[in-house]
């Protein structure tokens, strides 16, 4: 038996244009906000992936796009999350061994 709901809603209206243009500019802004303040996480994407000429020439574009967020300072609020993060991640409750340390990268 399903559920009855305790209280009588109104039918819902009909959906309209303003939540399509809401939902595709609430997309828009986290990409572009992401874009410009998340170039490590893209630059290091781009190298996890296989080798070819259009991922080469992806890892530059990300690689100068990083070094230009690190130079302008957009970076600056994703590497101070980071580094809290990192923090967190390595606290330890008294008694609990500490947090192995990561392999190097190669």
């Amino acid at each position: 038996m399903l559920h009855d709901f305790p209280v009588d809603l109104p039918d819902a209206p009909p959906p309209d244009g303003r939540a399509l243009r809401w939902t595709t500019a609430i997309i828009a802004i986290a990409s572009l906000g992401l874009l410009l303040t998340n170039a490590v996480t893209i630059a290091e994407w781009g190298a996890e992936m296989t080798p070819s000429p259009a991922v080469e020439r992806f890892v530059n574009i990300a690689d100068r796009w990083r070094a230009f967020t690190d130079r302008t300072g957009l970076g600056a609020a994703r590497k101070g999350v980071h580094i809290v993060w990192k923090k967190l991640e390595a606290a330890r409750f008294p008694g609990q061994e500490p947090v192995a340390a990561p392999p190097p990268k190669e």
